[in-house]
């Protein structure tokens, strides 16, 4: 197993971290970097954080106030400060997680992820169920086909995403645009969204596009999760807002599918982003679902660790 990585030349160059947060660049077992970022806190469960399509770590900063625990989340392979996997998949970016989380020395954490994050982390937990002790799911990809991201990726339409996407993610009058129209419900997105979209720019293509590839082929395919029961039987609490217009409604059926015993919660009035649409509630649930993680969930620590040695090694 690789080692971590920390000093400054093993990494892409990036801002000052605020907030108590450490940064870390971890070398996986095939060279590529992957960045986490880690605020410190008390008791025994960690969140481990995993965030939607264009976004990164970074966006879990405003999660501070009203949880106690400490927090882990990561650049998934393409976003923020990791490197891209190629091709991306759901199950791809699931071994990569698992792989910083093995070498962070983390055994036992809830899981919360949002959008693409959702279906990472739902694969994720399927890969290391005993670590697992709970699932927050906030309007999560991989519960069904998504119409736009399938059209996004034929391939007349692809070329010309690829050659325009560089422009307009560099463009704060067109991640603005974006940002009202798709994922929040007529909410405009704070300084701090749009900065770090437009920072990134032409970098953030090639991790956009393995990542509309992986929810593409996930919801495509036989195996997708809301075709079986996923093999983890942890609480899952899962959010969709009744105006999201990327992952529809229609998808927590999905979710109920994967998980029989789910708690689904709609809210109303909510778009894509629950993060800076209903920052107090998704605060609320996460700590409510630390706090009611059964006890019987942790694991026999050897007996846990043999299959994602396997499925690393694989």
């Amino acid at each position: 197993m690789a080692s971590a990585a920390a000093s400054a030349h093993d990494s892409p160059a990036r801002p000052i971290e605020s907030h108590l947060a450490a940064v870390e660049s971890l070398r996986l077992g095939d060279g590529r970097v992957l960045c986490v970022r880690r605020w410190p806190g008390t008791g025994e469960n960690t969140l481990v954080l995993l965030h939607g399509l264009l976004d990164s770590s970074e966006g879990w900063g405003c999660l501070g106030e009203g949880l106690t625990c400490a927090r882990v989340a990561f650049d998934l392979p393409g976003f923020g400060y990791s490197d891209v996997s190629s091709p991306g998949s759901i199950d791809g970016y699931a071994r990569d997680v698992a792989e910083g989380l093995q070498m962070l020395g983390i055994e036992r954490f809830t899981l919360v992820g949002h959008s693409l994050g959702g279906a990472v982390a739902t694969a994720l937990a399927e890969l290391m169920p005993a670590k697992v002790d709970a699932i927050v799911l906030l309007a999560p990809a991989g519960f069904g086909r998504l119409g736009l991201a399938e059209a996004a990726s034929t391939p007349g339409v692809r070329h010309l995403v690829e050659v325009a996407l560089p422009l307009a993610l560099s463009s704060r009058l067109v991640v603005t645009a974006a940002y009202l129209t798709m994922v929040s419900n007529r909410r405009a997105p704070g300084r701090e969204v749009v900065d770090r979209v437009t920072s990134r720019g032409g970098a953030l293509a090639a991790g956009a596009r393995e990542g509309t590839r992986a929810v593409v082929e996930a919801g495509r395919s036989r195996q997708a999760f809301h075709r079986r029961r996923v093999d983890y039987d942890g609480p899952v609490d899962a959010v969709w807002g009744d105006c999201d217009r990327l992952v529809p409604l229609s998808h927590r059926h999905g979710v109920r599918a994967a998980f029989p015993h789910a708690r689904v919660h709609v809210w109303r009035g909510m778009g894509h982003d629950p993060l800076r649409e209903r920052l107090d509630e998704v605060t609320d649930l996460i700590a409510h679902a630390v706090a009611a993680a059964p006890p019987a969930r942790r694991c026999d620590q050897t007996a846990a660790s043999a299959p994602l040695a396997t499925a690393i090694g694989s």
